[in-house]
């Protein structure tokens, strides 16, 4: 373990300071604890012991399920026996563990962030999880420093005051109150509100992933569900694909079954919007954070420090692209590889293009993505050779695709006219290919590393020079063939490696060289 305060330190109890009492969590988690107990065990238990669902794997889920429905309360329970932590002068305190204590001391001028979160469990007992981030990267599985659980009152109190601690005790010329940062065009709807809700970013949602994983997840929990209930589904699955495709055509049959994965899919992806994005609001608060709160179910918040912003992402998938849209991703130094990776960490849903430029100017604190700069010419071009590179690597993936459909076709007599598919996807890799190329380009200008890639998933990525450690240049075979390269720019903020894709070898050693022979700061 470090010893760096920044992360919290390990100290012995004797060289604490003292005079300021020690708080414990609420002993409501307890009761939370039990609740999410019986919400774990009661379907099962109902099932098991109402509906005489007596199988062996019934029985297993059941013992497994109360095993840790039983521990997570035991857990709790000592967590609120060992658990304490403090605010002093200078720096915030926390003690936990039984056997091994574990004592650490976070000086308060590090924390940069303090955002909380309330699941439905916790929320129906008024408390919340509050989580505080200090700026330094940690690693997967390692979720920071968390008071888990408090009233919310609480929380908002514990927010207000470690932020305002912190602030007072940070150099206040190095970063500016927010009244004097520009706006960049973004409507300020009701100061220090930046961004609100609008319904109609619902759309982006529903021609997104959420789309085909909603239906999916729903089938599968509906699947499940019928076997506790003691009806089979293979009896409904088995009609649909032996006695009604009997009955139908095999276009109608194939209308009914993409109908209905559609309609599932649009009703889950906005019941997932809704959830996810009921009342979010963007507020804009001074030293430079930006806190975006939003949840109907589990509420949560999310906070973006300038002092630790390293550049900014657009990204746009094709459907997305299609309708003018596109997703805004910080580059963040200070957050887990986890919390980059989960739904609560993301500032701003996928809205109209306009939103996400203008949004990372007003977090840059800077014009950064100029209208002149987002058009395709601006950008450095890549040789041809990377277009023969991208049509091989998209026409492989057809080949590879047509081999298994055509295994499927032999083995399982499936009409032989859906070899169509592979061919017309053959076709369509063309401008796919195209489109790849015309967008790809690079360019270092005014201290920021700009980096366009991509075609179903495009993205923009304008990457601080401050920010970058490090570069390197790879070759694979088939890049060496055409005198290609890929340059990767290594950094600790964010996905840690940003890419310059297919650049003339030449070139690619002048990019690196330029990425890392300068002392740069992280």
């Amino acid at each position: 373990m470090s010893d760096d305060p920044s992360a919290g330190s390990l100290v012995s109890l004797d060289n604490l300071p003292s005079g300021v009492p020690w708080q414990r969590l609420d002993s409501r988690m307890i009761g939370a604890a039990l609740t999410r107990m019986l919400v774990m065990v009661g379907p099962v238990a109902f099932a098991w012991v109402f509906l005489g669902q007596r199988d062996s794997s019934v029985s297993g889920t059941l013992v497994a399920l109360t095993v840790v429905a039983i521990a997570v309360p035991c857990f709790y329970i000592l967590q609120y026996v060992r658990f304490r932590y403090r605010i002093t002068g200078t720096e915030l305190q926390i003690t936990s563990g039984l056997f091994v204590r574990r004592v650490r001391r976070v000086p308060l001028h590090r924390i940069r962030t303090v955002d909380i979160t309330a699941k439905p469990i916790l929320r129906l007992f008024s408390l919340a999880i509050v989580t505080i981030g200090t700026g330094q990267q940690v690693g997967a599985g390692d979720s920071g420093l968390q008071l888990d659980a408090v009233r919310k009152p609480v929380a908002a109190s514990l927010r207000a005051e470690l932020l305002a601690a912190a602030g007072s005790h940070r150099d206040t010329g190095s970063v500016e109150d927010s009244r004097d940062l520009p706006q960049s065009g973004l409507e300020v709807l009701s100061p220090p509100a930046v961004l609100r809700i609008r319904w109609a970013w619902m759309l982006y949602a529903i021609v997104g992933v959420w789309s085909v994983v909603a239906p999916t997840a729903i089938f599968g929990f509906v699947y499940q569900g019928m076997q506790f209930l003691g009806r089979s589904p293979d009896t409904y699955v088995g009609w649909y694909f032996s006695e009604y495709l009997d009955r139908v055509s095999w276009g109608l049959w194939l209308l009914t079954t993409v109908g209905c994965f559609v309609l599932v899919g649009i009703v889950g992806a906005a019941a997932v919007f809704v959830e996810s994005w009921w009342s979010y609001t963007l507020v804009h608060e001074q030293r430079g954070r930006f806190v975006a709160t939003r949840g109907l179910f589990t509420t949560r918040s999310f906070t973006v420090d300038q002092s630790r912003l390293r550049g900014v992402t657009i990204a746009e998938a094709l459907t997305t692209r299609v309708l003018r849209g596109a997703r805004l991703l910080p580059i963040l130094t200070g957050v887990s590889a986890d919390q980059q990776n989960k739904e609560s960490g993301v500032l701003v849903p996928t809205t109209t293009r306009d939103i996400p430029v203008s949004l990372a100017n007003t977090l840059l604190g800077e014009t950064v993505l100029s209208a002149d700069r987002l058009r395709t010419g601006w950008l450095h071009r890549h040789p041809a050779a990377a277009l023969r590179r991208i049509l091989f690597h998209y026409e492989s993936a057809v080949v590879l695709g047509a081999a298994g459909l055509g295994a499927a076709v032999w083995f399982w007599h499936l009409p032989i006219a859906l070899l169509a598919i592979p061919v017309l996807a053959a076709v369509l890799m063309i401008p796919a290919a195209l489109g790849n190329y015309s967008g790809l380009g690079h360019r270092i200008e005014d201290g920021y590393l700009f980096s366009r890639r991509g075609y179903f998933l495009r993205r923009f990525d304008a990457v601080q020079l401050r920010g970058v450690s490090g570069a390197s240049v790879q070759q694979s075979i088939f890049q060496r063939r055409l005198g290609l390269a890929t340059v990767t720019a290594t950094t600790a903020s964010g996905e840690k490696a940003y890419y310059v894709v297919d650049v003339g070898v030449g070139e690619a050693t002048e990019l690196a060289a330029a990425l890392g022979g300068r002392a740069f700061l992280s």
